[in-house]
């Protein structure tokens, strides 16, 4: 009797053990859980490489700055966002039209997934918004992400020019035509420089270069007088002084023995030449709201990064960013001040 009640207990009594089929889809239901996990992960922006737009050709400043800042904003993003797979900052030259190629392809084919941002050039606002060259598509629409320094302008000549101070490069133009190096028509230091020359009324005739790095070989080379020009382009040539520095548009001089523009009677140039807004940082318009939540914190972390700062330095960017609201109103602000010098510019751009 005992001996067939544990052959029944063997055979069909107590606990019973897993179904096959039951054992495959709770198998399946594991396997599906974690290859959802991994994927997850796998979409965590950024999850590839972010392509940077500079609208310029290699050496000149937005490219110096985007080439400069990219490792920093690389680190950030990574650590901003833990467990993203990418975030390298790979910087594109897309040069044509002044930067209207550039803000075309950023407005028109770009993807708002957060891989295209870039940079734009604020003097363009003119050019493209209010000037027979306006573009097809309305630039306040770009998402703009942040901006990160003050744009430090100075003038500069020849190191063998007899013009060596503001007032003698007055003097100089009253004696013959002074040849004013821009970079190219429209472009923002030709729009100061057209500002600064109605205000403290200086004889001069503008020539066009091309690019930064065009105007800077024009000076050394003596086929132009002066240029207005980024610091950061030319402060390793001030340094080695193969140019000379006439004056800074600044608060505080940057060579003790040069003048800044207020001292020569003029601070009301300091709002709008140079200034707030340097390395603008822009999107597609309606970019993901959380890649570009994740762009603005890690460019917050890299303003105060202690090697970013240091390498701003070494090419004479002076820190100073702006972001969300305060870099939005910066735009806003400076959309009409390019309206309201609109009839003057007409005189010299159209």
């Amino acid at each position: 009797m005992k001996e067939k009640d544990i052959t029944k207990r063997k055979q069909g009594g107590g606990e019973k053990s897993p179904r096959p089929a039951a054992m495959i889809i709770l198998a399946l239901f594991i396997i599906s859980f974690c290859l959802s996990g991994q994927a997850t992960a796998k979409d965590i922006y950024p999850a590839g490489d972010i392509n940077y737009i500079c609208h310029t050709q290699t050496g000149g400043a937005f490219d110096i700055m985007a080439r400069g800042m990219a490792p920093y904003l690389t680190k950030w993003l990574r650590v901003v966002s833990p467990g993203a797979k990418g975030g390298e900052i790979k910087v594109q030259n897309m040069t044509g039209g002044n930067g209207a190629k550039a803000s075309q392809y950023m407005f028109s084919d770009a993807k708002p997934d957060g891989y295209t941002i870039g940079d734009f050039n604020r003097g363009n606002f003119y050019r493209f918004v209010l000037s027979g060259e306006k573009l097809p598509f309305d630039v306040m629409k770009f998402s703009w992400l942040f901006s990160l320094s003050n744009v430090t302008r100075v003038m500069i000549t020849n190191k063998k020019s007899p013009i060596t101070s503001w007032e003698s490069m007055l003097a100089f133009a009253k004696k013959e035509p002074l040849k004013w190096a821009v970079s190219s028509i429209g472009a923002s230091e030709h729009i100061e420089a057209i500002y600064l020359k109605e205000l403290a009324k200086i004889p001069a005739q503008f020539t066009t270069w091309g690019d930064q790095a065009s105007v800077v070989g024009a000076i050394i080379r003596g086929d132009a007088h002066v240029t207005l020009i980024n610091y950061s382009a030319v402060k390793s040539l001030i340094d080695a002084k193969e140019v000379n520095l006439l004056v800074s548009f600044t608060e505080k001089r940057l060579d003790p023995r040069v003048p800044t523009i207020k001292e020569k009677g003029y601070p009301q140039t300091l709002a709008n030449i140079g200034g707030p807004g340097g390395s603008t940082n822009i999107g597609p318009p309606n970019i993901d709201p959380e890649a570009k939540r994740i762009l603005v914190a890690a460019a917050r972390m890299m303003a105060a990064d202690p090697e970013f700062l240091a390498f701003a330095k070494t090419v004479g960017v002076d820190i100073d960013p702006l972001f969300e609201k305060d870099f939005e109103g910066l735009i806003e602000s400076n959309r009409k001040f390019y309206e309201q010098m609109g009839p003057t510019l007409k005189n010299y751009l159209e």
